[in-house]
């Protein structure tokens, strides 16, 4: 397990909890300001099933009894591990959490033998990857909203 001055540490999410962190992603996309018709066009792209808990590895990062976080790992290849979510309660933003799980992921893909972690970025959070080492590498267009282009973010293990 890994800690942060916050006492948090990181674990794996567990089936019965998808509900739960569900409502984190909503909470973590919603802080950006989005309004209501963009949350619910993007609701089925952003949210974990049950499937992706018990096929994938999915972590959370905890602080006493709060879930504060949460990441999924995809592997793509041997040589590329995509990360799919790393949402942060907005109550826990600024505070670190999002690094620890950041560093956590890269942990992770480096065990893995990876050679590098990507994802697409939320434009909001394009200056956080950033500070993390990541860079873009390209745009993707949105699945759910058309002309809408997110950054394509590559890490380098």
């Amino acid at each position: 397990m890994t800690s942060t001055r916050h006492e948090a540490f990181i674990r794996c999410a567990r089936l019965d909890e998808v509900e739960a962190l569900n409502e984190l992603i909503m909470h973590s996309k919603s802080y950006w300001g989005y309004d209501r018709p963009f949350l619910e066009a993007y609701r089925a792209h952003l949210l974990l099933s049950p499937k992706a808990l018990e096929n994938d590895p999915v972590y959370c990062a905890e602080v006493g009894e709060a879930i504060a976080g949460v990441s999924h790992l995809i592997v793509v290849s041997d040589e590329e591990i995509c990360l799919d979510h790393l949402f942060v309660e907005p109550a826990f933003i600024g505070q670190g959490i999002g690094a620890l799980l950041w560093r956590h992921a890269v942990e992770q893909a480096r065990r893995w033998g990876a050679r590098a972690l990507v994802f697409g970025a939320d434009p909001h959070a394009r200056s956080f990857y950033e500070r993390m080492g990541a860079v873009v590498v390209g745009e993707k267009l949105s699945r759910v909203l058309p002309g809408r282009k997110v950054p394509r973010m590559c890490y380098e293990l």
